[in-house]
């Protein structure tokens, strides 16, 4: 599973000719679907067009590259932005997440896909400045029922009862030593 925070700035690399074709600038998400659509590039000053890499051209993700095939497999954005798998594109950070008891989980921080499936996972929340330094950031996984509005996020009992906590926060790195 990777996440998006350690995803941008990630260089691509091409394995047909070893070049470097850009680097990972963001990452175009379909919520509705829960679905991982494409990666957007930022690519040499003087290419004036917006280029993707769409998921399943991507060979591997590690810690420190995207690996891609061939050069050819960039696309660009404008030509595939009005095709039916865009048209449900949105973003995903900064949305709040609502359990449907009517409790406030946090706001959407970063999120966790499988780029081999195409899925989003789940997404790591903050539940405000304080609490992250203190408590640390929760992981909610996506299980069971999730809903996407414009700008919240309801998610069922299920997904509220396998929330992880991400092991920050001052508190647990007291409770550690």
């Amino acid at each position: 599973m990777e996440k998006y925070s350690e995803v941008l700035g990630l260089p691509v690399i091409c394995v047909e000719n070893g070049k470097k074709v850009g680097v990972v600038k963001n990452i175009i998400f379909c919520p509705k679907k829960k679905k991982l659509l494409a990666f957007l590039l930022e690519c040499k000053s003087y290419e004036f067009s917006k280029k993707i890499i769409l998921t399943e051209d991507i060979i591997n993700i590690g810690k420190d590259a995207v690996i891609i095939d061939e050069e050819n497999t960039l696309k660009a954005l404008r030509k595939v932005k009005n095709s039916d798998e865009f048209i449900d594109e949105g973003e995903m950070l900064g949305l709040r997440v609502y359990s449907k008891n009517g409790e406030y989980m946090g706001v959407v921080k970063d999120v966790l896909f499988d780029y081999k499936n195409n899925s989003i996972e789940g997404v790591e929340l903050s539940d405000g400045l304080l609490q992250d330094i203190v408590k640390g950031r929760n992981i909610l996984p996506f299980i069971g029922k999730v809903e996407f509005g414009e700008d919240i996020i309801l998610v069922d009992r299920d997904a509220v009862e396998e929330i992880m906590e991400t092991g920050g926060g001052l508190k647990n790195i007291i409770n550690d030593n």
